[in-house]
Order: structure tokens, then C-alpha cells, then sequence
């Protein structure tokens, strides 16, 4: 079915999950029209969607599937040239779409659903996940804003890609943080899927450490950063699953929590051993049950400061992932340089990596801990459309050949 004027309607929303239909139709009467996760080969279906009684919550919900049949829409007996003047003529009429239907409040598209027309991309940027990463404006209330952008080819991906995707995209269009990649908004009103994000040029925290050398205040005012978005994403109650310096963006001196395809809300998590995992940066326990907690997030986040602190360098240099497996596991931790503060390196050994999970801090308690160690007085500050952010206090060097573009994701 293809209904070219469809995106121009504010109640059509593209590619929507279930999920988020329960959160917008709560009244009865409340509609969107969407389509359905495509199918190679097939055309997109279009779907109504519809609060048929709202006393039953999200499974007073209705879903009927648009027909076409020589020309015509239809979803029971009349048909209708467009989508658009099918649901027009059952709101003007208040004509039932089944018995117990009736189409009374179209809800419009929210501020994170964006316009493909909105959206301009100037530059390949690399590869993600599930398709390629580009830079990009985005026009917003009359202004424009450099951006990042994902592109997905729905086709490409199977359903369970589809619900990944969408599900960081949800998880993300919450959170409001100057140390967490800001999250712009999700075009699924057409092929290619869009999910935009804010631009952060200096790229990946790797790369950048690899690239530049910087000097051991500003590395340690980098963890502070990172520190600080991780704690409110714990006191959000949500795991993030991936803390590592790769998982991490750079821009006008400040560190960028991204990366949020293995989050999950909650505080515990119970993953599938047989998917694959970052096992350089998990803490012993998950790695021997496959339970994830904050504590996980805060072994990880030692590594990332050791990351940090070694300008990039992979995590547990010359072993295998079977090597890291088994030595984290029976107690070997790696040992700080020795630029590092000594005090710092005892703090963060005991604090990230103790194997009792209860012996490591909270993210909160380590943010305050990096705070007194940076010397700042360091206030966290609510996402404002200008940060003002520190020197760089950057010192250039050679690029090294070894790059985080370079590695494979199973160390991933």
C-alpha cells in the first residue's frame, strides 16, 4: 500500500513501537495511524490504531489493519481513496469503525517524531550498528542544528533490530544531562529510519585519547565528567550495560555518555550468555552469572578511567577475551601507571573493582570522590542549550596507528 500524502498528516506516525502507542492513547476515542514493521519484499501495511476502552488501559487498545482492494482503503465495508479521507470521514461522522470504535482525538506526532524533510545529511561520518552514521542538519523551532544521524534501512534489519533501535531511542528521549549525548528525535515516517543525536566532532573518547595527548588534570577532569553522567543515569534507575571510553564522545571539552543499545531500565538485569558482550570491561560476577547491576556499571567505569589514564590504550593489553574472562574472574585486576596519583589508583582499584560487588561505591559516591580530586568544586549543572566548558588542555601529537576502528566489537 503506498499513500504518498500520508507523512504530511500529524496524527501519521511512521514506524511506531507498540510500546509508545500505550503511553500516547490513554481517552477513548484517541487514534494514530502508523505502519507496521516492514516485511522484505512486501509493501508497508498501514495500521489505525485506537482507545476503544480506556477502563482496560493499554489492552482497551485496537489495531486495524488498512486494506486496499482495487484503489480503495478500506478497514471494514467503504472504501476510501486515501487513508487521510477515511479517517476524515469517521471523525466528521462519528461513524463507528467497528462496533464499539469511534474516532474522536487524533494524537499528533511528538517532538522527538521528526520530519524527514527536516533533516538534511552533509557528510558520511562512519558505519554504526545497523547502518551507516552521518552528519547532518536538523531545522528546529527556525533554527538549525549541526547533528549526527543514523541510518537504518528497515528491510535490512529483522524485527528484534527494529525493537532495539527504538528501544534505546525511547530510553534516551528522557534523559537531559550535559555529560549524556543529547538525543534530538527519530524520523520513521519513511525509509530510511533516522534516529538524531547531538553532534560531538572530536568523535570518539578513544580515538580522541589515541590522537591527542592530554595532560593528567584533564584526564582526570574527563572521569569526573564521565562520572557525573553516569550517576544520573543510575539515579535514573537505568543500567547502561557498556561504559567503555569507545561508548564515549568528545566535544568543546566535554565527555558524552553515548551509546545505549544494551541499556535497560531497572537496577538488575538478567542477560542472555549467549549473546555477546564486552567482556573487557565487565565485573567478575556478571561475567560468571550474567546478572548486571549498577556495580557492573561502576567496574566498567574503572576500566574506562584506566582507558583514560593509558590515552586509549584496549583494556587488558596482550590477553585474549578468554585471558580477561578468566583472570578477572579469579582476582587479577591491572595496575594504574605510575603518573597516577597513588591515593587515586588505591581509591578507584577498591572502589570500581573490589570483588564484592558491596565494597565498590555508588556512581553518586565516586562522582563526589572525583570532585574533591579534581580540585573544582565541581557543581553538576542541568543540559542548557550553551555549555561553558573548560580548556582542552590538549597537547598534539602523531596519530596512532592503532584506533578503535581498528578493533573488533568481540573484545566486544
Amino acid at each position: 500500500m503506498c499513500d504518498k500524502n500520508l507523512a504530511a498528516e500529524k496524527w501519521y506516525h511512521g514506524l511506531l513501537p507498540r510500546e509508545d502507542i500505550k503511553m500516547m492513547l490513554s481517552k477513548n476515542g484517541d487514534f494514530l495511524v502508523r505502519s507496521s514493521e516492514p516485511v522484505k519484499g512486501e509493501p508497508r501495511q498501514y495500521v489505525l490504531s485506537a482507545m476503544q476502552n480506556e477502563t482496560f488501559e493499554d489492552q482497551g487498545i485496537k489495531h486495524f489493519v488498512l486494506r486496499e482492494k482495487q484503489g480503495k482503503i478500506f478497514i471494514e465495508l467503504q472504501g476510501f481513496d486515501t487513508v487521510s479521507k477515511l479517517v476524515t470521514h469517521h471523525i466528521t461522522t462519528k461513524e463507528p469503525i467497528s462496533k464499539t470504535t469511534v474516532l474522536k482525538n487524533p494524537i499528533l506526532r511528538q517532538n522527538w517524531e521528526i520530519a524527514h524533510e527536516d533533516v538534511i545529511l552533509t557528510k558520511k561520518l562512519g558505519e554504526g550498528a545497523f547502518g551507516e552514521v552521518w552528519k547532518g542538519k536538523l531545522a528546529r523551532n527556525g533554527n538549525t542544528v549541526n547533528v549526527a544521524v543514523k541510518t537504518a534501512k528497515l528491510e535490512q534489519l529483522h524485527k528484534e533490530q527494529i525493537k532495539e533501535i527504538m528501544r534505546e531511542a525511547r530510553l534516551m528521549r528522557n534523559l537531559d544531562h550535559p555529560n549524556i549525548i543529547k538525543f534530538y528525535g527519530v524520523a520513521a515516517g519513511s525509509e530510511p529510519l533516522y534516529v538524531i543525536m547531538e553532534l560531538a566532532d572530536s568523535g570518539a573518547l578513544d580515538s580522541f585519547l589515541q590522537k591527542n595527548l592530554m595532560v593528567m588534570p584533564k584526564k582526570l577532569e574527563m572521569i569526573y565528567q564521565a562520572s557525573c553522567g553516569i550517576a544520573y543515569i543510575h539515579e535514573k534507575h537505568l543500567l547502561h550495560r557498556d561504559i567503555a571510553a569507545r561508548n564515549c564522545l568528545y566535544d568543546n571539552g566535554q565527555v558524552k555518555i553515548s551509546d545505549f543499545g544494551l541499556s535497560r531500565e531497572g537496577t538488575i538485569y538478567q542477560m542472555d550468555m549467549k549473546k555477546k558482550v564486552p567482556i573487557r570491561w565487565l565485573a567478575p560476577e556478571t561475567i560468571k552469572s550474567g546478572i548486571y547491576t549498577q556495580k557492573t556499571d561502576v567496574f566498567a567505569f574503572g576500566v574506562m578511567a584506566w582507558e583514560i589514564f593509558e590515552n586509549g590504550k584496549e583494556p587488558y593489553p596482550g590477553m585474549s577475551v578468554a585471558e580477561v574472562a578468566g583472570q578477572v574472574t579469579t582476582g587479577y585486576r591491572m595496575p594504574f601507571n605510575s603518573e597516577v596519583c597513588p591515593d587515586l589508583a588505591k581509591h578507584l582499584t577498591k572502589r570500581c573493582w573490589s570483588e564484592n560487588s558491596n565494597d565498590r561505591h555508588e556512581m553518586p559516591e565516586l562522582r563526589k570522590y572525583l570532585d574533591r580530586k579534581t580540585g573544582n568544586n565541581n557543581k553538576v549543572q542541568p543540559m542548557t542549550d550553551k555549555i561553558s566548558h573548560s580548556p582542552s588542555g590538549r597537547l598534539k601529537k602523531k596519530e596512532s596507528k592503532s584506533s578503535s576502528n581498528n578493533r573488533s566489537p568481540a573484545s566486544k
